[in-house]
């Protein structure tokens, strides 16, 4: 009895050793490594109830909010949970995920995710730009059986998707190696300098005509969302209410519409009147352009996206009418999580000045929060008396 005891110990001494190293891997090395996983990790080490707003959604919420900026202009500590392409498939796991460290913060949740056709909606990509990221726990486990139709585990466990991918150059050395390398360095710090935000350093001309003038008047032109969007949509909703959740609103962010994307238009009118039948509020900053302050003629680096000056003018915008109409304010902060915002707020400033003068220079490139990134802003912070 004794000896067989004994080996039912070193059996589970061995699995969890293994166990151990399998998660170290996965953590660190047999994983895909990118923006998404940067931001996502980046949200998991802000303290517990350390935030005023969280924003939720896809690109949009990345590059339209700049956390640091709103810290600076208005002492509001927030985040951005986005991932690239974000699908409403995601959303309620997503949910779950800032309440159960952020419970009293504002969420604001931008629907351009269920917008999508099916094929967008259900595109492996998209689903794993954000499951591959989060810990194991039982909301990705329902998260996975409710929306992956096929290889669960690897969802699940994406160390088996990922583990014959090492030898791959960009894997290994290039930039997969660089986005590694930011987790970490995040990680040993304990937090992100820059909240999640991602931009380009352009203005975009818009060639075609822009039917912004029009929206407000255009409410009652409608598309159906297709049959998967709107389920998800509901199942959504339908949680916000059983949950009784008072500190939720949504959103559609600015976008230049045009003859391309009126169809899109049209379907988020379809989106406001589900929204409204459950009792939330839908801030559609889309139909109600004008009221944001922004020009479409320099705010934006391509049709869907702000740039760095959109964000500024965005930013302030919406943390102003968050406040006065959802009472967002800034929580006390210990003078430790001070000195952090107050570096993150450096960083951000550095990284607009960055951006600003890539735009100058006519250089178009991705700004994402990395660590070569980083290094660059370094030389743009502001000296310290």
């Amino acid at each position: 009895m004794k000896r067989k005891l004994l080996w039912m110990v070193r059996a589970l001494c061995l699995i969890l050793a293994v166990a151990v190293c399998v998660g170290m891997l996965q953590e660190h090395f047999f994983c895909h490594a990118d923006h998404n996983r940067v931001r996502v990790k980046g949200f998991f080490l802000e303290d517990s109830g350390s935030l005023d707003v969280v924003y939720l959604g896809a690109s949009e919420v990345y590059s339209d909010i700049a956390p640091g900026y709103a810290y600076e202009r208005d002492g509001v500590t927030g985040y951005l949970f986005a991932t690239q392409a974000n699908t409403i498939l995601n959303y309620k796991s997503q949910l779950k995920n800032i309440l159960s460290r952020q419970k009293d913060a504002l969420v604001v949740i931008e629907l351009n995710g269920a917008l999508y056709d099916d094929e967008e909606l259900t595109k492996e990509a998209n689903l794993r730009n954000y499951s591959d990221h989060v810990p194991l726990d039982f909301n990705k486990i329902e998260y996975v059986a409710g929306n992956v139709k096929e290889n669960h585990l690897e969802y699940l466990f994406p160390f088996i998707k990922y583990h014959g991918e090492w030898s791959d150059t960009e894997h290994a050395e290039g930039t997969e190696a660089m986005y590694r390398k930011t987790v970490a360095e995040n990680q040993s710090r304990g937090y992100s300098y820059l909240k999640g935000v991602l931009n380009w350093p352009f203005t975009f001309k818009n060639p075609t005509p822009s039917l912004n003038d029009t929206l407000p008047a255009a409410a009652d032109q409608k598309q159906p969302l297709t049959e998967t969007a709107e389920k998800s949509l509901r199942e959504l909703l339908e949680y916000c209410k059983s949950e009784g959740l008072g500190n939720v609103v949504f959103a559609r962010f600015p976008h230049i519409v045009t003859e391309r994307t009126y169809d899109r238009f049209e379907r988020n009118n379809t989106v406001a009147d589900i929204v409204a039948e459950y009792g939330y509020d839908y801030l559609n900053f889309e139909r109600d352009f004008a009221m944001t302050g922004l020009d479409e003629n320099t705010d934006f680096y391509n049709l869907d996206h702000l740039n760095i000056y959109g964000q500024k003018k965005f930013t302030a915008f919406l943390t102003d009418y968050l406040k006065e109409h959802y009472g967002l304010t800034s929580h006390a902060l210990s003078v430790e999580e001070r000195e952090e915002w107050e570096i993150c707020a450096d960083y951000y400033e550095a990284y607009a000045e960055y951006n600003e003068e890539l735009m100058k220079t006519g250089e178009f490139a991705e700004l994402s929060e990395d660590c070569e990134l980083i290094e660059k802003l370094k030389d743009y912070l502001p000296e310290k008396a």
